[in-house]
């Protein structure tokens, strides 16, 4: 699978998704590889669209898929914190956020393509959402 292969299919599957409106709520951590500090995202039936079209375009590029992040097993999230997260630092992350309100709403208008770089992203290319939001009969707007 090549990076103008993948590139196209952001291209397509942006073209057919409309923005989302989501949520994220509470505090969760991946332990492996190193632990990893986040908010979990509600996820809604627009995301899961999304997310498996984009999975099954991979799977037709023959590109490699991690069983962890397939359509089952994906845990949408917001990142907080990784990396430097030894347990003395983690437990002063989570004692910083216990009095805050943990709970957001947020619109996602594009998907981005990072290049991992050193100890970091890099952001490549922004793909905008242009699909139109589905309606249902008298003119409503379906919100994912």
């Amino acid at each position: 699978m090549s990076q103008p292969q993948v590139q196209d299919l952001l291209d397509e599957r942006c073209d057919e998704a409309s923005p989302l409106i989501l949520g994220a709520v509470g505090l969760g951590l991946f332990l492996k590889p190193q632990p990893v500090l986040y908010m979990p995202v509600i996820r809604s039936p627009g995301l899961d669209a999304l997310h498996r079209a984009l999975w099954e375009g991979v799977a037709d590029l023959q590109g490699h898929l991690f069983p962890l992040y397939g359509p089952e097993r994906w845990i949408p999230h917001l990142t907080l914190a990784q990396f430097d997260l030894e347990p003395g630092r983690l437990l002063e992350a989570v004692a910083a956020l216990m009095d805050e309100d943990l709970s957001l709403s947020f619109e996602v208008r594009y998907l981005a393509l990072f290049d991992w770089i050193g100890p970091r992203y890099e952001p490549r290319e922004r793909y905008p959402l242009r699909g139109r939001p589905a309606q249902v009969p008298g003119g409503a707007i379906l919100k994912s």
